[in-house]
């Protein structure tokens, strides 16, 4: 276990959506866009990629997870320059959008374009899974 209140690097984006498409065609996009084989290539130090989706199907949430603000921002830049600027917007409504953890201050920048509600680290702990 590590310590009680010690800062981590690690930053977490979490996504709430609204569905704009048909839950069948949301769900086919979900899928067809978490390669494990981009984030392992293209960005090895993303820890997690989950989509999850409410029960009654009208709202999904993204959690993305990563080793470093500098992960975070790789991240960022990938989708930015990616298909998926373009077609993500065509499926999901972003109602929206937090990122935990301590960023550096050029993540910020970035981060303000898109509206994050940022919030930094002030107790807990971080207990890693094997």
């Amino acid at each position: 276990m590590s310590e009680l209140n010690k800062q981590n690097p690690i930053i977490t984006y979490i996504f709430e959506l609204g569905l704009i498409k048909s839950v069948d065609e949301v769900k086919e996009f979900m899928r067809e866009n978490s390669s494990p084989y981009v984030f392992n290539c293209a960005e090895p130090k993303t820890i997690r990629f989950e989509w999850f989706l409410s029960e009654d199907e009208k709202s999904a949430t993204l959690i993305e997870m990563f080793e470093d603000s500098d992960a975070a921002k790789l991240r960022l830049e990938n989708h930015s320059a990616s298909h998926l600027v373009e077609q993500f917007p065509e499926h999901f409504e972003i109602k929206q959008f937090i990122v935990l953890g301590d960023i550096k201050s050029d993540m910020k920048e970035k981060l303000a374009d898109w509206n994050a509600d940022l919030r930094g680290n002030v107790a807990g702990f971080f207990k890693g899974i094997d």
